[in-house]
This record gives C-alpha cells, structure tokens and sequence, in this order.
C-alpha cells in the first residue's frame, strides 16, 4: 500500500516517542531520523523493509517507557496555568520541562536545531528526548489487566481514539448493566464531556500499560492530577472514578459493552470472545 508509506512513518515516529522514549533515546531518534532520510515517495517499495526492521528492534526492547508521553500532558497545562497545587517535586519537574521547551523553541546547537525542525514528525514527542528528571526512575511490576480478542484485535485496542471506543465511553456514561456506579459518579460530579473524561482513565487503567514500564513514579502522579483538574475533579474523585472504572474491567463489563457496539457496527461475523491475551505486551507486537 504505498500511498500509506507517509501515515506509517508519521505513526511509528510516535509510538518511538510515546511507548519507547528514554527506555531507548538512541532507537527512538534513530527512528526518526529514518523517516528524514527515507520518504516514502522515493523509497518506494524498501519502505516495508524499513517499517519491519524499526518495528523489529521496538518490540525487541526489554523494557519501554511512556515518560516523553507524560512530559506532553504536562507542558501545555503549565504554558495554560491549568495546574493543581504543586509540591517541591512537581515544581522540579514543571522547572524542567519548561527549561527544555526554551532550550529547544531557542536552540544553540544542531542537535537542538534537528529537534525543533523535526518535532512535527512525533507529535511534539521529540523535543524531549535526552530531557531526564532529577527523580529515581523504576520499574513497575504491576500486573497487567487482562484482555480479550476481539475482531481479532484485543479490546484495549478499542479505546477513545476510535469510533467503537468513543460509543462504549458514552454508554458507560449513560449506564449499563454492572457498572452502575459510573453513571451514577456522573450524574453527581457535572463534567463537561464526560466521556472524554472516561477515557483518559481508561487510557491510565488500561490502554497505557505496559510491562515492565520505566517511569518516574512523582511524574506519573502528576500527570494524573493535571488531568483531574482541568476535568474539575479533586483527585480523590479521579481516583474513585479509576476505581470504578478497574472494577468494571475486571469484571468484564468493558468488554462485554464493546463487543456489543462492535456488534451493532459491523454485524456478528467476526465477533470473538475468546480466551484471555496472558501477555499484553505480545498482543501489542502481534498487531
């Protein structure tokens, strides 16, 4: 499909960024760097050896981050003022993101030059690769929630950047057998769009997990609480909201929905609810 070359580079420049990040700085610029090298018109038909072997080395990585992925939700609240109360350890981190985003919209070297040129290509990810906190960084070894295929795709895969994700969210909101308690939470906390709100829980239960994560745990929790308060949530209710959110995953209630709109979308023929995906991280790499 060559006419899709330009679209595969733009997304694996952004899954570089967002699920790679400083797990790997060098991958994820190389990455980059090639789709500046090779563009789709005159590479032609070597561009799917290039999009195989890049794809290669991603899914190779022992372990991966999202922390580039958390600076982006981070800046633009700072530059709009959207913050909640900091603590020393926020401000450590807002200080930082802010002293990157200068360096780069003003750069003094080439390597910053390339960056600024070349953020477009990652979303506005690439400006902060080498940016690193003054923070320990871990791994988490949380579990990961378990998912089911379906239409041959598992079902994180359907979150708020789809069509069926978006219709699950907006039932989930209006009500549906066994998660009761998220119409209810928002039938008494008003939010404008509130579906939108679900989803960007969702994508913190479910969607932005990955094994064996690299993350700085205070930029993660920061995250979390820019995101509830431009919603107009205390972090409290943001965590009630998660925890009822997780309790509706857990007991397949998600799911179940989802397959219900994917049903109703495109008929019941390729519906399959099957055995659990064990391993999150293969069912990724595997689609």
């Amino acid at each position: 499909m060559p006419e899709e070359c330009a679209y595969f580079w733009r997304r694996l420049c952004v899954i570089a960024c967002e699920d790679v990040g400083p797990a790997d700085d060098v991958l994820a610029s190389f990455v980059i760097a090639c789709s500046t090298v090779f563009p789709p018109k005159k590479t032609g038909s070597g561009n799917y050896k290039l999009f195989c072997f890049l794809t290669e080395q991603m899914c190779a990585l022992p372990t991966r981050s999202r922390i580039y992925c958390s600076y982006g939700v981070i800046e633009p609240a700072t530059i709009k003022v959207e913050l909640p109360e900091l603590t020393v350890q926020d401000e450590a981190i807002v200080t930082a993101i802010m002293g990157n985003r200068e360096e780069v919209q003003a750069p003094q070297n080439p390597w910053r030059e390339w960056q600024k040129k070349n953020d477009w290509r990652a979303e506005k990810l690439l400006r902060y690769v080498g940016l690193s906190l003054p923070l320990e960084m871990t791994q988490i070894e949380e579990p990961l929630p378990p998912s089911r295929i379906l239409f041959d795709l598992p079902s994180y895969s359907f979150d708020m950047h789809t069509r069926v994700g978006l219709k699950v969210l907006q039932k989930l909101v209006r009500g549906v057998d066994g998660a009761e308690g998220i119409r209810d939470f928002f039938q008494e906390n008003k939010i404008k769009n509130a579906h939108r709100a679900l989803g960007d829980v969702l994508f913190f239960v479910e969607g932005a997990r990955i094994e064996g994560e690299l993350a700085y745990e205070p930029l993660c929790s920061l995250e979390q609480r820019v995101l509830a308060h431009q919603y107009g949530l205390p972090f409290d209710r943001w965590e009630e909201l998660r925890f009822l959110l997780e309790k509706a995953l857990q007991e397949g209630v998600v799911d179940r929905v989802r397959g219900e709109v994917l049903t109703q979308f495109y008929g019941q023929g390729k519906l399959h609810l099957i055995a659990d995906v064990d391993n999150h991280e293969s069912a990724k790499a595997s689609n």
